[in-house]
């Protein structure tokens, strides 16, 4: 215990900013347009799985977004699935 004690010691988590998740808010509403006109395209589903996963991380630091954790979470299980019915 003490070992993990000393490993993080000294670390600080990043502070992340109602503005970042403004930001990648906003940049995930336009992916999802995007996608919405061209359900197909993989680099796009890519893209957006990756957005999402960082909007997980970025919405569960900041307060007014944490509402949004799950709804992110269903919509990466909603891509994964659509990826696997097409594989």
């Amino acid at each position: 215990m003490q070992f993990l004690k000393k490993l993080f010691a000294g670390h600080t988590p990043p502070v992340v900013t109602a503005s970042e998740a403004d930001a990648i808010h906003q940049a995930i509403l336009q992916l999802e347009q995007q996608y919405a006109a061209t359900p197909d395209d993989i680099t796009l589903r890519q893209e957006l799985l990756i957005k999402y996963t960082q909007a997980a991380s970025i919405y569960s630091q900041v307060p007014a977004y944490q509402s949004r954790v799950d709804d992110v979470f269903d919509k990466m299980n909603e891509l994964r699935n659509t990826a696997r019915k097409n594989f």
